[in-house]
């Protein structure tokens, strides 16, 4: 008899052959086969009582994948945070049109019948849900246009590996500490650490770095970190393109970050190159290694590296590897 509108958590209970992806899309907060356990009815219920908890934090996941999609939604819930389950982009569209009040979108690139980067580019041009954080889960090999669209919109984005889970669950508890922070300002952690702990902060402002790197994931997490600190960066793709920058440009490097392991020509190489030149005799070199063997770091120092930084990079250590030889 009450007029007024209500969105109602369903859980379906269904045979065997019924298409379990198509429940959830429709609706349906989960699903359970029969014959139903006892303990399968509890996990329903807890599931059904975070869905109509108010206190509980709203995520929507984009995942094509439905074992990857339902293993971050229990994980989360542990976490006193609802998934909301898409696994297309149109399920996805359909999602933030009718659900209210969404605090974090979770966004892969590959979907069944879109790019999640349209999408992405979709709600931030959107005045109603742009302010929404999104955080990027991939395995794809990004291009560099595919990054340089990404950093246009949100400075989180997460390799999908063994570890990628907690690293989601982390991102993702950042975002909602600071929507529960009544006094928050859209400024970084990093940027308030560096305040903390490096006082001469602004050794860094304006300085122009060079990251030397083949990996585009990995120069996309750098970047996006040093941009942070008001550095001026310039991105090369192998030891080759490196040389050929440090010659070219009119203006000099203050610092190049150089990862080892690359093709064309590796960091070793590129280093021995740059410390060729006597006009390039003083520029700082950090090399970027990854697990090195026993010597590699003499041998590094040795070719006219100034210091180096193992991955995955600390990035408060880097910076403070900066501030000392930039200072």
């Amino acid at each position: 008899s009450d007029p007024t509108t209500h969105f109602i958590p369903v859980h379906m209970m269904s045979a065997a052959n019924f298409n379990h992806r198509d429940i959830v899309e429709k609706g349906a907060i989960g699903f359970l086969s029969k014959p139903v356990s006892q303990q399968n009815i509890q996990k329903a219920f807890s599931n059904i009582i975070l869905n109509i908890d108010k206190d509980v934090k709203k995520v929507l996941l984009v995942e094509d994948q439905e074992v990857m999609s339902d293993f971050i939604k229990n994980t989360f819930a542990e976490q006193n945070i609802n998934i909301l389950q898409a696994f297309t982009l149109k399920s996805a569209l359909e999602k933030l049109q009718i659900e209210d009040n969404i605090d974090c979108i979770i966004l892969d690139i590959t979907l069944p019948d879109g790019n999640g980067l349209d999408l992405l580019e979709q709600i931030k041009k959107d005045d109603a849900i742009k302010h929404i954080p999104v955080i990027i889960n991939t395995a794809v090999e990004l291009t560099a246009e595919q990054a340089d669209r990404i950093a246009r919109y949100t400075k989180s984005m997460i390799h999908k590996d063994g570890t990628s889970t907690n690293r989601l669950i982390d991102e993702v508890n950042l975002f909602l500490s600071k929507i529960n922070d009544p006094g928050y300002e859209p400024i970084s952690n990093s940027k308030k650490l560096l305040k903390a702990e490096y006082p001469d902060a602004n050794t860094l402002k304006g300085k122009r770095v060079l990251v030397v790197d083949d990996d585009m994931r990995n120069v996309f997490a750098l970047t996006t970190a040093l941009q942070e600190h008001d550095l001026q960066i310039e991105i090369a793709n192998n030891g080759l393109e490196a040389l050929d920058q440090i010659r070219k440009q009119k203006e000099s490097f203050d610092i190049v970050l150089m990862d080892i392991m690359m093709p064309e020509i590796d960091g070793y190489e590129a280093i021995e190159h740059i410390r060729g030149d006597h006009k390039h005799a003083k520029l700082p070199i950090i090399a970027v290694t990854a697990k090195a063997m026993k010597g590699d770091h003499e041998k590094l120092i040795q070719l006219g590296a100034n210091d180096y930084i193992s991955k995955p990079i600390d990035i408060h250590k880097l910076i403070a590897l900066m501030q000392v030889w930039l200072s």
